[in-house]
Parts: structure tokens; sequence; C-alpha cells
């Protein structure tokens, strides 16, 4: 019993750690969603502004920059608020010295199930923003690409370079986003079939109690 309960605290522990890095990664992700997307925005009115024209590519430039505003705000304040609970159990969890009974182990479990109840719509919310902050950096890493093989055609290297530059970050960050939004997909599954699961013991309790 004892080795049973050994390896499921080491599990719930891996898992605590593993899920409070993919809420970190979430966070700086959506800052730099809004900072890029900023970043963007005055970059293209400032090009706007020095050619005295509205050009197709600069404006496509502010629309998406726009986008990764507000999705990384959005985003910020959805990872701020589920890193905050995660944090408070993996601080108890690794507080825990020598052997953690199988009630500790239990109530922490309970906790993150509790946590994740409350904040499911906030979770799939953060998958979501997730995939459009991707889809947002990814399609600014296309405009940069195109950027890039306008100036280098027309001679400016420099130019071109900072754009290729600006445009391999931008995706390096959309594939990020993407991978962050498959870690919350295979967390909130987890955590929805433990409480499916929870559900049907509960359940069965109650049936056993009435026939009792």
């Amino acid at each position: 019993m004892t080795e049973t309960i050994g390896t499921i605290s080491e599990t719930f522990g891996r898992e605590l750690r593993s899920f409070f890095v993919v809420c970190l990664l979430s966070l700086v992700f959506g800052a730099l969603a809004m900072a890029f997307g900023l970043q963007f925005i005055v970059a293209a009115v400032v090009a706007m502004a020095g050619s005295g024209t509205l050009g197709l590519l600069p404006l496509v430039q502010v629309l998406l920059g726009w986008a990764a505003a507000v999705v990384g705000f959005r985003w910020i304040l959805s990872s701020a608020k589920i890193l905050k609970g995660v944090n408070r159990i993996r601080r108890d969890y690794r507080a825990m010295e020598g052997p953690v009974s199988d009630e500790a182990v239990t109530g922490l479990i309970v906790r993150m199930m509790a946590h994740y109840r409350e904040n499911w719509k906030t979770i799939w919310r953060m998958n979501l923003i997730a995939i459009l902050g991707g889809a947002v950096f990814l399609a600014l890493g296309v405009v940069n690409i195109l950027q890039g093989i306008a100036a280098w055609y027309a001679g400016t290297g420099l130019m071109s370079f900072f754009a290729f530059f600006a445009g391999g970050l931008n995706i390096a960050i959309g594939l990020a986003a993407l991978l962050t939004s498959a870690g919350f997909r295979r967390y909130a599954r987890a955590w929805e079939s433990r409480l499916a699961e929870a559900g049907q013991s509960e359940e069965t309790l109650k049936k056993s109690m009435e026939q009792g």
C-alpha cells in the first residue's frame, strides 16, 4: 500500500510540475503576444506615415498586430488565474516531508480536481486563445517573410534580414503556442476523466447507502 501511495504521489508531483510549466509558458507567450502585437502596430503605422500611402501589407500587419495584442492580454489574464491556483497546490505538495500519507495525497488530488472544476471554462478558453494566438503569429510570420522577399528584390538587404528574422521569430512563437494548446488539452482531458470517475464513485456510494 505504501508503495502504491508513493507511486501515486510521485506521479501527481510530476504532473503538477509539468502543468505548472505549461501555465508559466502560457503566461510568457501571452506577454510576448501582446508586446509583439503592439510592436507590429507601431512599425506598420510608422511605415505608412513615412510612405504617405495606405499599403495593403502594412494594413494587414496592423490588423494582425491588434489581434495579437488583444489575444495576448486575454491570454495573460487567463494564465495568471490558473497559475495562481496550481502554484498553491504545488507549494503545499513540495512542503511535505518524509513519506507522504494517503490522506495528504488524496487531499491534494481533490484540491486539484476542485481547481479544475472551478476553472474548466477558463482552461478551455486558454486552449482556444493559444490556438488563435498561434494562428495569428504564424500569419504574422508569413507577412514578415513576404516583406523580406519584397525587400530582397528591392535591393534593401538590411531590411530583408530584419524581416526574415522577425518572420522566423513569429513562426517559432506560433508553433510554441500551438504546443502549449496541446498541453492544456491533454491535462483537461485527464482531469475531466478523473472527475467523471469520481462522479461515478459518488453515485455508486449513494446507491449502496440507499440499498443499505
